[in-house]
């Protein structure tokens, strides 16, 4: 984890929003089986400017599915809490890099050469793009970016 777990939980609204008490990385695994409250994911989302259609492709569950939960409340499954838990990360180590939003949102919709010329916002769908991702920004903190 590049990131603490004070900022995960902070990214995903606090233990307020996540409705249990987030010590460690234990205590985030138990998380993940339990399944994030669509409110948390709702507070990243508005927190990093995506829409539902954007967080609902990232998340790999259709739109519509997507709106139903949240109006709902139910909570996401195992596979889709990783994938929260995964972009809370990448959205802290930016949002720490670039100081601000916009300019972290910039970044990721414009095309990267370290990434073969992709956008970033279009990796965020696979565990694979966000570890780029994370590795990029990782490189640009300690000036080694190319």
């Amino acid at each position: 984890m590049q990131v603490s777990v004070k900022q995960i939980v902070t990214a995903l609204g606090g233990e307020q929003l996540m409705k249990r008490s987030i010590r460690h990385e234990l205590d985030l695994l138990e998380m993940v089986r339990e399944g994030l409250p669509m409110e948390s994911i709702a507070h990243l989302q508005k927190n990093m400017g995506f829409t539902n259609k954007t967080m609902s492709h990232i998340l790999a569950i259709s739109e519509s599915t997507y709106q139903r939960r949240i109006r709902s409340g139910t909570k996401l499954s195992q596979d889709e809490t990783e994938k929260a838990i995964s972009l809370s990360e990448v959205f802290e180590t930016g949002k720490e890099l670039f100081k601000k939003p916009e300019d972290f949102r910039f970044w990721l919709e414009s095309k990267n050469y370290a990434l073969g010329g992709e956008k970033p916002m279009d990796l965020l769908d696979s565990a694979f793009g966000r570890a780029q991702i994370l590795e990029i920004l990782g490189r640009m903190k300690y000036g080694i970016y190319s």
